[in-house]
């Protein structure tokens, strides 16, 4: 399933250049590779999913529960909850129109947004989140226990 997921984005990405280069591709191809890409590749990714859960994933699922994705995986919280105020108020702040055009200048504010941002959601993490979830586990770890 995952082949057939990565096969309808390889048709959309043939359609796409015989678009640019002027090829048309027949009408019902196209309503059938857009009715369908992304209903494969959700089943090619849910089935994956349903693999590494039963052992069965094989690499994919050692690449997947690798130690060194903990680290992202805790701060990825974080950084979705801070990225759109921080990017607001940096618009917000602006004097003139933001030009992409020097692509030095783009990558320098780039670089800057993600080290600002991955920063203070480490902050967040450690003064909201990881003291929450130890009162969590107090809390819980008091209700488990039998009383006598």
């Amino acid at each position: 399933l995952m082949e057939f997921g990565l096969a309808m984005e390889k048709q959309w990405y043939q359609r796409r250049v015989r678009g640019l280069l002027g090829g048309e591709e027949p009408l019902s191809r196209t309503i059938t590779n857009n009715t369908l890409y992304k209903l494969g590749w959700s089943v090619a990714l849910l089935t994956q999913i349903f693999l590494c859960h039963f052992g069965l994933g094989g690499p994919i699922n050692s690449f997947l529960s690798w130690k060194g994705w903990l680290p992202v995986a805790r701060l990825s919280y974080g950084v979705y909850l801070l990225h759109y105020g921080i990017n607001r108020a940096w618009i917000a702040q602006l004097r003139h129109v933001y030009s992409f055009l020097p692509d030095f200048q783009s990558v320098i504010i780039f670089l800057g947004f993600i080290s600002m941002i991955n920063l203070l959601a480490a902050v967040l993490f450690l003064t909201v989140e990881q003291p929450m979830a130890n009162l969590e586990k107090l809390l819980t770890a008091r209700q488990t226990k039998p009383r006598g």
